[in-house]
């Protein structure tokens, strides 16, 4: 299907300046496609260069296949509707005269608005939530009132293409999914939706494509899946993060680990973790921004200690979702033990696909902190892992309650004038 708007090549900014440098993008009837990237990257410009807020210095925007520069302000306003970020109540119209308003790209000169007009207000009004307000002045309503009274004014354009700019930034929970949910059913009914956000979980959600805005750039663009990796949120929103899929909806989800400004460049120590389903991710946030070199040990590709491993760019060992931890691995947690001035092993069960793990750190001689008590919970390797894990506290190894006293404990031995622990 063809686009019903497109950017063909545009430069747009201001005079002087410019913003974002030969985009290309369609969006066709039916699409929702989402712009997302850091603050002041030229989202928002974008979508000012189709109402003639900013400038196209070079390619051009069409609108139904029509240059923009040649369609007139009032017949743009009768194709494009417009939720900005922050919406202006100066005067004291009714909540119903500024819905409205909307009406007025279709109306004559001097032509008033009639009863099919009103209705068409309250049709939107109600869709959004706002009819209640109908009667109250404009000027005394709340911020997200407002934001959700624009999108109403908006609609009652009968617009074909819907701009929206950080529509929900002020809405509850309740009317921003109410908002978005109601933009979806607009856009499967034919509208043509470019949006802009802030929240990453709810671009990926709502919209069918993103587009990355960062640099004076457009792109790439693509389904969020596609879009959302944990190279591109380094790179472009200087974030460690992990990339998963939200159970409810399946949509893409982003968790942020930490800045990439958050990191310190001071290596304290070498610091092995082992770990497993969970059980290890705050830890291995921590002992990072606490500047140790961190290592982690075998873990399976999907777990979540894994993601955040590949997240803060950590040496690792990597096995299949579901594998066991073969001979291979085994042996490179052996050497990644070797090598470490401190182990902690979190409170992870232990059966016969990750026992490779405490085999191989009871070959090497290292000083090694246990988070929690080993008991029947955690053992189903038949009693193997239970033996390994005495052995491990007849070296010398120290048993710690959480997290936070595990970290008090790798700082210990890993001090210069630490002595050894027997191991």
């Amino acid at each position: 299907m063809s686009a019903r708007l497109a950017y063909e090549t545009a430069t747009v900014g201001y005079p002087g300046v410019t913003v974002v440098r030969e985009a290309t993008l369609g969006v066709a009837p039916g699409e929702v496609v989402g712009l997302i990237g850091p603050n002041g990257a030229g989202k928002s410009t974008l979508l000012r260069a189709v109402t003639g807020a900013a400038r196209v210095s070079a390619g051009r925007i069409t609108l139904a296949g029509e240059p923009l520069a040649a369609i007139g302000p009032r017949e743009r306003a009768r194709i494009v509707g417009v939720v900005p970020q922050a919406v202006s109540a100066a005067f004291s119209f009714s909540a119903r005269e500024f819905v409205l308003m909307g009406r007025h790209p279709h109306l004559g000169r001097l032509q008033q608005v009639d009863s099919a007009d009103i209705s068409l207000a309250e049709e939107v009004m109600e869709r959004t939530d706002t009819l209640r307000l109908a009667a109250e002045p404009v000027d005394t309503l709340s911020g997200g009132d407002l934001q959700r009274l624009a999108l109403a004014q908006a609609l009652a354009q009968e617009p074909s293409v819907l701009l929206l700019d950080e529509a929900t930034s002020h809405l509850d929970l309740n009317h921003r999914l109410q908002v978005l949910d109601l933009v979806r059913e607009l856009a499967d009914a034919g509208l043509a939706v470019l949006a802009v956000f802030h929240d990453l979980d709810l671009a990926a959600r709502f919209s069918d494509r993103l587009g990355v805005v960062a640099a004076g750039l457009l792109g790439p663009i693509g389904p969020a899946p596609e879009v959302l990796t944990v190279p591109l949120l380094a790179r472009v929103f200087g974030v460690r993060a992990v990339v998963g899929t939200d159970a409810v909806t399946g949509a893409v989800v982003v968790t942020p680990v930490l800045r990439e400004e958050a990191v310190t460049e001071t290596r304290r120590g070498r610091v092995l973790v082992v770990g497993g389903s969970g059980t290890a991710a705050p830890l291995l946030r921590r002992l990072h921004l606490a500047g140790y070199e961190v290592q982690a040990a075998a873990l399976n590709r999907g777990d979540v200690d894994q993601a955040v491993a590949e997240a803060l760019g950590l040496e690792r060992v990597d096995v299949p979702a579901f594998g066991e931890v073969d001979a291979e691995a085994e042996a490179a947690v052996e050497r990644m033990a070797a090598g470490a001035d401190a182990i902690v092993v979190c409170e992870v069960p232990f059966g016969r696909a990750n026992l490779g793990n405490l085999r191989a750190l009871a070959r090497a001689a290292v000083r090694t902190v246990l988070i929690g008590r080993f008991g029947p919970e955690r053992e189903f390797s038949g009693g193997e892992a239970t033996a390994l894990v005495d052995g491990l506290q007849a070296a010398g190894a120290v048993t710690v309650v959480e997290a936070g006293e595990a970290v008090a404990e790798v700082e210990r031995l890993t001090s210069a004038d630490s002595p050894p622990s027997g191991r």
